[in-house]
C-alpha cells in the first residue's frame, strides 16, 4: 500500500484559508475559491495575492486539482472504519489498492475478497448466486490448486488429498468438501473422546511416574545409608582386627624397653664401683698388697646384656583373628546383598510333585493340571531377599512369592488380591504377569535363569533375566500383611513332553 500524503494544505484557499469552494486556477498558476477571488480583484486591482502578477485573463478551472479535492472531501466525510489499515485485516481485491475497503467476505469460487459495496454487486450477477461465500481469508491462494489454479472443490479418498476438478482422473474415488467435512465431523466427538481418555491415561501416567520415581529414590537414600552402614561396620572389624594384631607387637615393645632400663640401672654402676677400686689400689706401693686387692674381674662383671622378652606374633593367634575378622566382613556383605539360600519345603507340595532329597529340585508329571505347587521354607517377615531358579528349556512354569496362609486347593486366581505375586511362562512363548487383570510380557531372550527379589518394607517383588541381567517385571505397592513364602510351580505343556525341573540356584 502506498504511503499517505498529508495534502490538506495544498487544498486551502490562501485568501480565506479555508478548503477550496468552486476552485479556479489563474494565468500565474496560483488557486483560489471562485468567490474569494472575485472579490480581491475587485479590491486589487486585478493582481494576484500571492505572487502580485496581473491577472489579465478570466480564471479558469484546473480539473486535476478539483478532482484531488472532491476525493479528499469524501474521504473526510465518510466511515475510515471500513478502510484497511491495521495489521491482520484483508482487504477488498476490487477497491483501489491506494485506499481499498475492508473486505466482509471472500469467495471460494473467485479466490476473491470483497467489501461491502462491491459484494453487492458480485451477488447482483445470476452466474455468482451459486458460489461460496465465506469469512474473509487472508490467503486465498492456499485455497487454489497449485497446479491449475482453480478452487479446491474436491477431496480424494485414496490419497487423502484436496483438489480441483481438472486433478480429477477416471475411476478415482472423491467427494465434495462439504460431504468429506460432513464425514469428518461425525467423527469428531469420537476423537475428542479418544484424545481426551489419552490425555487422561497420559496424566495417570504421568503421576505414576512421579510417585515411582519418588519411591525409587526413597529406595536409592535407604540403599545408600544401609550401604554406608554395613561398610562403616567393615571397616570396623578391620580396625578391632588391626588393634588385636598390633597388640601383641606393643606388649613386646613395652616389655623390652622395660628391661632393657633395668640391666642398664643394674649393671652400668657396677663398673663404675670397680673403676674406683683399681684407682684407689693402683696407689699403694706394696706390690705384695696391691696384687692382692687386684684380683680378676667376677662373673658378674661379664658382658650379660642379653634380650629374653618374647617379640614373636603366634601364628595361631593370627590366624583365628583374621578368621574372625573375615567371618564378621562376611555376615555383613551378605546382609548387604540379600542373598539367601531357599530350600522347597515338601510338606506343602502338591501331590504330582516330585522333589529332590536336597530340596532344590521339583519336577511336573505329564499332563495333570497342577493347583498349589510347591512353597520354599523361607518365611519373610521383614527386609529384603534374592533368590535365583534356573527353568532351562522348561516350556511353561510359575514363580514367585505367595502369602502363607493364601489359598493354594481350588478355584486359585493367582491374583494379588489372594495373596499371589507371580509371573508364568505357557506354551514355549507366552509370558505374563499375575496383575488384575492378567498382563502379557514381551520379552526379547528366553530366560534360563529367573531371579526374584523381595522387599518388605517397600512392598516390592522384582523379576530379572539372570542371564543378561535385565529386569523382566515388578509388582509394586503390593500388601503383604503377614508372612510371605518362595513360590515354585513346574507347570505341565500341554502334549506332557516337558520334563525339564525348576531347580533353586546355590547362592553365589
Amino acid at each position: 500500500m502506498a504511503t499517505a500524503i498529508d495534502v490538506s494544505h495544498h487544498l486551502q484557499c490562501p485568501i480565506c484559508k479555508d478548503l477550496f469552494e468552486d476552485l479556479v486556477t489563474n494565468g500565474c498558476g496560483h488557486s483560489s475559491s471562485q468567490c474569494c477571488m472575485d472579490q480581491h480583484i475587485r479590491m486589487s486591482n486585478q493582481q494576484c495575492l500571492l505572487c502580485q502578477e496581473p491577472v489579465y485573463t478570466r480564471c479558469s478551472v484546473n480539473a486535476a486539482l478539483k478532482a484531488i479535492l472532491q476525493e479528499f472531501v469524501q474521504v473526510q466525510n465518510a466511515d475510515l472504519s471500513l478502510y484497511t489499515g491495521e495489521r491482520g485485516e484483508i482487504p477488498c481485491n476490487i477497491c483501489d489498492e491506494n485506499l481499498p475497503l475492508r473486505a466482509v467476505k471472500s469467495c471460494l469460487t473467485c479466490l476473491l475478497s470483497y467489501c461491502e459495496r462491491h459484494l453487492k454487486s458480485h451477488q447482483s450477477l445470476v452466474r455468482h448466486r451459486g458460489h461460496k461465500l465465506v469469512s474473509p481469508v487472508e490467503r486465498m491462494d492456499e485455497k487454489a490448486c497449485p497446479v491449475h489454479g482453480r478452487p479446491l472443490e474436491l477431496y480424494c479418498k485414496r490419497d487423502k488429498r484436496l483438489m480441483c476438478t481438472l486433478c480429477l482422473k477416471a475411476g478415482e474415488d472423491v467427494v465434495s468438501l462439504e460431504t468429506e467435512r460432513e464425514r469428518k465431523e461425525a467423527e469428531q466427538p469420537n476423537n475428542i473422546n479418544g484424545q481426551e481418555s489419552m490425555t487422561n491415561q497420559s496424566e495417570n501416567n504421568f503421576k505414576y511416574l512421579q510417585n515411582t520415581a519418588k519411591k525409587y529414590q526413597a529406595q536409592i537414600d535407604r540403599e545408600r545409608r544401609e550401604i554406608k552402614e554395613v561398610f562403616a561396620e567393615v571397616m570396623d572389624v578391620v580396625r578391632r582386627a588391626e588393634e588385636d594384631l598390633l597388640a601383641p607387637l606393643e606388649d613386646g615393645r613395652r616389655c623390652l624397653e622395660k628391661e632393657e632400663a633395668e640391666k642398664t640401672q643394674q649393671e652400668i654402676p657396677k663398673y663404675g664401683e670397680r673403676i674406683d677400686h683399681f684407682n684407689q689400689n693402683k696407689k699403694k706401693k706394696d706390690d705384695t698388697a696391691f696384687n692382692q686387692a687386684h684380683p680378676s674381674v667376677p662373673a658378674e662383671f661379664k658382658d650379660d646384656l642379653t634380650v629374653s622378652s618374647d617379640t614373636e606374633l603366634k601364628f595361631g593367634s593370627m590366624r583365628n583373628i583374621n578368621s574372625s575378622a573375615l567371618a564378621s566382613i562376611r555376615t555383613q556383605l551378605e546382609n548387604l546383598c540379600s542373598l539367601v539360600d531357599v530350600i522347597l519345603d515338601e510338606e506343602t507340595s502338591h501331590l504330582s510333585l516330585e522333589v529332590s532329597e536336597n530340596g532344590k529340585t521339583v519336577r511336573g508329571p505329564g499332563q495333570l493340571l497342577l493347583v498349589g505347587g510347591i512353597l520354599g521354607k523361607l518365611q519373610i517377615t521383614s527386609g529384603r531377599a534374592f533368590w535365583v531358579v534356573e527353568v532351562g528349556e522348561k516350556t511353561s512354569w510359575q514363580l514367585g512369592v505367595v502369602r502363607e496362609n493364601a489359598n493354594r486347593r481350588r478355584n486359585v486366581s493367582y491374583k494379588p488380591k489372594e495373596g499371589y505375586w507371580t509371573i508364568v511362562l505357557c506354551a514355549s512363548n507366552l509370558y505374563g504377569a499375575f496383575e488384575d487383570p492378567p498382563l502379557q510380557l514381551h520379552l526379547s531372550t528366553k530366560p534360563q535363569k529367573v531371579g526374584v527379589f523381595v522387599d518388605y518394607e517397600d512392598a516390592l517383588v522384582s523379576f530379572y533375566n539372570m542371564d543378561n541381567l535385565s529386569h523382566i517385571y515388578s509388582f509394586t505397592q503390593c500388601d503383604f500383611n503377614e508372612t510371605l513364602r518362595p513360590y515354585f510351580n513346574p507347570l505341565p505343556d500341554k502334549d506332557g513332553s516337558d520334563s525339564y525341573p525348576m531347580t533353586i540356584c546355590q547362592p553365589s
